[in-house]
């Protein structure tokens, strides 16, 4: 069996969402159809043959093919675009744009089903005259603005996704941690090097600016790597990853230097644009934990546990070992790295709030 990339999975995820939503959508509208026009044997708008299972195959077909192209468009070329306008003005301008792809979408549909429908051909004058009849006719906007209402569930899903994370809609739409959960989980804590004095230089506007350009350009190298970003604490992210996840590939340390190298390849950008580049280090660690949710008035995914704090305390000792990247050992044993990454064993350490010492070694390439 061949096992989609995490990149892959993310996309053919986020792609299937618009396919569903619209599958939905026509099985709804093909049900509010067929209850309206009930054993009638004509199209009231149209004076055409009414077929159920014919009608039902089509809108169906059709809502399914409308999903894959909206959500491969959105996927591909929408994806980045409008991203700094606000979230309704955005949201209006794709649906508006939706909406005159879908136009154009029903009316070419509606020939080939107007043509089978009377056994002529799509350019016979009757077929033209019965595709006219029906847009003029509200049972066409009526379906447009079904479409249009699918349309912007599927952009206000994605956007739920972009902003509050898969893992709170998963949450929210069946209910995964109402009850809380034990998992063994990877943790990476990031950290920008030398933050406070690069925000003083720069400015709260300009750095705020800096901050996002850098966090965006992490994000193919998190997708890649299969990471689920868990929190951003100022300029600090935390990644997460399922044990399996973390571990296959050496994703958990790859994505460190992924990240690394994207930077790197962007460096003399970040220079022009704001004088300074950024660099960073990070710790990684691995545990048991307890993922639930939480809050009252604002829900969130939380974990808890021991493995959290001492990935964040790892990542604290990056300066004084001299180092960029830390692992600590009960990672390292389950890592399989290969003659790519040279360790460093750094020994022992004793970390505050937690009794054994934990044993740490620096990864490079």
């Amino acid at each position: 069996m061949v096992r989609l990339s995490p990149k892959r999975r993310v996309f053919l995820l986020s792609w299937l969402t618009y396919v569903i939503v619209f599958t939905i959508g026509g099985i709804l509208y093909f049900n509010v159809e067929r209850g309206l026009l009930g054993e009638t044997l004509f199209y009231p708008s149209t004076g055409n043959p009414y077929d159920a299972f014919a009608s039902g195959f089509s809108i169906i077909l059709g809502s399914v093919l409308l999903g894959m192209s909206l959500g491969f468009s959105e996927l591909t070329f929408f994806r980045y675009r409008l991203n700094n306008q606000p979230f309704l003005l955005k949201l209006s301008i794709k649906v508006v744009v939706y909406a005159i792809m879908l136009i154009i979408f029903l009316v070419s549909l509606s020939f080939p089903i107007n043509a089978q429908a009377l056994g002529l051909g799509l350019t016979d004058p009757k077929v033209i005259e019965t595709v006219i009849d029906f847009v003029s006719d509200y049972a066409f906007w009526s379906a447009m603005i079904h479409c249009a209402a699918f349309i912007t569930l599927a952009l206000f899903i994605r956007e739920m996704i972009d902003n509050i994370g898969v893992g709170q809609v998963v949450n929210f739409f069946t209910g995964k941690y109402h009850d809380s959960k034990v998992e063994n989980r990877v943790f990476m804590f990031l950290d920008m090097k030398g933050s406070t004095t690069i925000a003083e230089q720069m400015g709260h506007q300009k750095y705020y600016r800096f901050l996002n350009r850098y966090y965006r350009d992490m994000t193919k190298a998190i997708v890649t790597s299969g990471a689920e970003i868990y929190q951003y604490i100022g300029d600090e992210i935390v990644l997460s990853w399922q044990d399996k996840d973390g571990l296959e590939n050496n994703n958990c340390v790859e994505c460190f230097f992924r990240i690394k190298e994207t930077i790197q390849k962007k460096e003399q950008v970040y220079k022009d644009t704001f004088g300074q580049a950024p660099a960073f280090k990070a710790g990684i660690h691995i545990g048991q934990v307890t993922r639930g949710e939480v809050g009252v008035l604002k829900k969130e995914l939380l974990f808890t546990g021991d493995p959290i704090n001492v990935a964040a305390r790892i990542q604290s000792l990056c300066n004084d070992l001299e180092s960029e990247l830390l692992v600590s050992g009960q990672l390292l044993d389950q890592l399989k790295l290969g003659d790519d990454f040279l360790l460093e064993k750094k020994g022992e350490y004793e970390l505050r709030g937690r009794g054994a010492p934990v044993k740490l070694s620096a990864v490079s390439r």
